[in-house]
């Protein structure tokens, strides 16, 4: 990863004009059964065979993602929509079948995707509330998720530490950064902030990144609160070093101190859905309506662009920054760097949410 040289607050009782009213409703809405979704410019386009694997016809009882996709180094862990409109939790370990689990919630109407802890077994997201530009955040270990936290604007799951959430609200006029560490029940408010309308975008142990999406800017912290600095542009990604990747008419690179890098690739523009940078530091993926789109950050070779569309718009590395995945219309894309092969698996499945069960 190339480098830049660069020139808490003890939670009060909560209060919210909101409060009861949300409240009124999420019991109604658990009452009634809702639930959580869990639901080429000129370019280097690598000629590949992409190959369907990991269907139930073509799975043997033991194979594990290692046996179908070679050399793949973590489990699998992802959320399913099934027959209708239910839901479920697939895990696939690295040896031995496949499995699903119902989760104990009902039926859901389309939200924000499913994301995963960096340990892969804690599941977040928002629901949307009828008629308001707020959300319910619900999250845990998916067979016992429950409601965390109402009024929500946004939420990141820590970047290299599992089980740590924060997520922001508002009272007032004010936006509140909460995170729990371990424990969801375990709330600690960071900061507080009068003049930013937005939600949390990433969190590290560099510190937090929210954007403000009135401005169109992304607005730094410290760990412990402090604004450091603003810069325009939109969140895509961010690494446990300290960078993020952004869009701001361009992609570039954002350290957590505030300095910038231009990534000057032929091709690199066009509607950019999310991002993921490999743990190692070596490649940025970026989502796009047609595919995934790969670039080298250690070099300047050429962009590379593969893969089939997105379904929900996410992205995940394997834990040794070799394999990158993306929920397709059906199943998950998985694309293998070091020979650009395409997969596709689990094809029978509509894919909500996408995380890697990492063996360490």
């Amino acid at each position: 990863m190339p480098r830049v040289v660069e020139d808490g607050l003890e939670a009060p009782t909560r209060k919210s004009d909101r409060l009861p009213w949300g409240w009124l409703l999420a019991g109604l809405l658990i009452g009634s059964g809702f639930s959580v979704l869990l639901f080429r410019v000129d370019v280097v386009s690598i000629p590949t065979e992409t190959t369907f694997a990991g269907q139930e016809n073509d799975i043997g009882p033991q194979q594990g993602i290692a046996d179908v996709i070679v050399g793949f180094p973590d489990g699998l862990v992802a959320t399913v929509r099934a027959g209708g409109r239910s839901l479920g939790i697939l895990t696939w370990p690295l040896r031995g079948a496949s499995y699903e689990e119902a989760l104990p919630v009902g039926a859901s109407t389309p939200s924000d995707p499913v994301a995963f802890d960096y340990s892969g077994q804690q599941m977040a997201t928002l629901l949307p509330v009828p008629d308001q530009s707020l959300g319910v955040l619900y999250a845990g270990v998916p067979e016992i998720a429950s409601i965390v936290a109402l009024d929500v604007t946004g939420f990141a799951w820590h970047d290299s530490s599992p089980l740590d959430l924060a997520y922001t609200t508002f009272e007032g006029d004010e936006l509140l950064l909460w995170v729990t560490r371990g424990p969801l029940a375990d709330l600690e408010l960071v900061a507080r902030s009068v003049g930013i309308d937005g939600r949390i975008a990433a969190w590290g142990d560099w510190g937090f990144a929210v954007e403000d999406e009135e401005k169109g800017s992304i607005v730094l912290f410290t760990e412990s609160g402090e604004i450091k600095d603003t810069h325009p542009g939109r969140v895509l990604a961010s690494s446990a070093d300290g960078w993020l990747a952004i869009d701001n008419d361009g992609i570039s690179l954002l350290s957590a101190g505030g300095g910038v890098k231009g990534l000057d690739r032929p091709g690199l523009a066009g509607d950019i859905l999310t991002g993921g940078l490999s743990a190692d530091g070596a490649f940025l993926g970026l989502l796009t309506t047609d595919g995934i789109l790969v670039v080298a950050l250690d070099d300047d070779s050429e962009l590379i662009q593969l893969g089939a569309r997105p379904g929900v718009p996410q992205l995940t590395w394997s834990s040794d920054s070799r394999f990158v995945s993306y929920p397709g219309l059906r199943g998950i894309v998985v694309l293998d760097t070091v020979d650009w092969g395409v997969d596709e698996i689990l094809e029978t499945h509509i894919i909500t949410g996408l995380g890697v069960l990492p063996l360490s």
